[in-house]
């Protein structure tokens, strides 16, 4: 069984890597310090199971995990925190297993059993799905982007997006500077984990940051579009339905 081990303390990194080392079947493929290492070692390295630290420095380790369960078979996780065990029953349901500070070998050994329990009852994907969908249930609002870039991961901030805007099959997020970046999202799934008060749904396929938003052009026939505040001045048009939702806004605004 591959481990990763996402912790930002050293000490409790090099702690739980070496308790999982002494137990078998259980290979420690690699460490990472915080969010972005976390998502480029899960993407090279493939683990089985993920030990995460819920607390991360830049975006949170339930954000972590709700951007690997994006990924083409993502690994288990394991929640790794200080917090209490009240708190810690918000979590039960999001993760195979939680573990709570400091480490202490037998806990550690007996997530272990329990990953060897679901294997051996065939329950493995229905399993790794429910928690997919619980982390993602828990997590409303991203506050930041994991997008693959070639053999990495960029975590992109909201404030940072220019639009996102479905091409066919794919969706691209464009940031202020003009980068594209395909993202593994849907449009909706972006539009629910993004604020609704900083992004628009302009039409069927494409998200906009209002606060990149430069003008509002009446084309007649009560319908709008956006030119943003990019060099290209790009425009995004608005759907009839989209333009009436619009002229509400404006209406309560001023």
């Amino acid at each position: 069984m591959r481990a990763l081990v996402v912790d930002d303390e050293p000490i409790a990194r090099q702690y739980l890597s070496a308790i999982l080392g002494r137990i078998p079947d259980v290979q420690v493929v690699g460490e990472a310090a915080d969010a972005e290492d976390a998502l480029s070692k899960v993407e090279q390295l493939r683990p089985d199971v993920l030990f995460l630290d819920i607390r991360l420095p830049g975006i949170s380790g339930l954000e972590v995990a709700e951007a690997v369960s994006q990924f083409g078979c993502p690994p288990w996780v394991v929640f790794c925190t200080g917090y209490d065990e009240y708190a810690l029953a918000a979590f039960d349901a999001a993760a195979v297993d939680y573990i709570l500070k400091p480490y202490d070998a037998e806990r550690v050994e007996r997530s272990i059993d329990r990953l060897r329990r679901l294997r051996r009852e065939g329950d493995e994907e229905s399993e790794r799905q429910r928690a997919s969908r619980a982390v993602s249930e828990m997590v409303p609002k991203l506050s930041k982007i994991p997008i693959r870039v070639e053999d990495s991961i960029k975590l992109v901030a909201p404030s940072d997006i220019l639009y996102v805007q479905a091409r066919g099959k794919k969706v691209f997020v464009v940031d202020a500077k003009g980068h594209e970046y395909s993202v593994s999202y849907t449009v909706t799934q972006l539009e629910s984990r993004l604020s609704s008060e900083q992004f628009f749904r302009a039409n069927e396929g494409c998200l906009v940051n209002m606060d990149r938003v430069k003008e509002i052009i009446y084309l007649g026939e009560r319908s709008y579009e956006l030119m943003l505040n990019d060099k290209q001045e790009t425009i995004i048009p608005l759907s009839r339905s989209r333009s009436r939702v619009l002229r509400e806004m404006i209406k309560q605004s001023v």
